[in-house]
């Protein structure tokens, strides 16, 4: 299903975006992925923030292509939004991603010692893969919302 298909149905909003606003974006995950390498605080919290940045990156992605998830779903429809991209890359990291979700969510809501230290260092890993693609392809794709990248 395209983007536009899930606007129609109502999964997603129409977002006009800027440069400035696709930096900030990268500024979180930047931060994210900094708090994440802290070792003074919990695993768990390390694992959420990691995510956060993952996450921080699919909205820019998905606000250069004109679009948002809505806040009531909205980390479940930023990533499968992002799955209209037709990128092997994306929809591979997407997959990582939605298994991190829910372990997410357990750690920051429900319970604690939820993350391994192993599970942590492999959605880190992925993490800061994923913000350095994006921004490629920000760049690559959407040159005037990368300008202050």
């Amino acid at each position: 299903m395209s983007l536009e298909d899930l606007y129609k149905f109502g999964k997603l909003k129409k977002h006009k975006t800027t440069s400035e606003e696709i930096k900030n974006l990268f500024d979180v995950a930047n931060r994210c992925n900094k708090d994440a390498s802290q070792t003074n605080i919990s695993l768990d919290l390390r694992f959420v923030s990691a995510y956060q940045g993952a996450l921080a990156c699919a909205e820019a992605i998905l606000y250069c292509f004109g679009y948002e998830a809505p806040r009531n779903s909205y980390h479940y429809m930023t990533w499968d939004a992002l799955k209209s991209i037709p990128d092997e890359y994306i929809n591979n990291a997407i997959a990582i991603f939605n298994n991190a979700k829910q372990k997410r969510s357990n750690a920051f809501y429900d319970r604690a010692d939820v993350v391994s230290e192993r599970e942590f260092e492999e959605l880190l890993e992925e993490a800061k893969k994923f913000v350095e693609y994006i921004k490629d392809k920000i760049k690559q794709d959407f040159p005037d919302f990368s300008k202050k990248l």
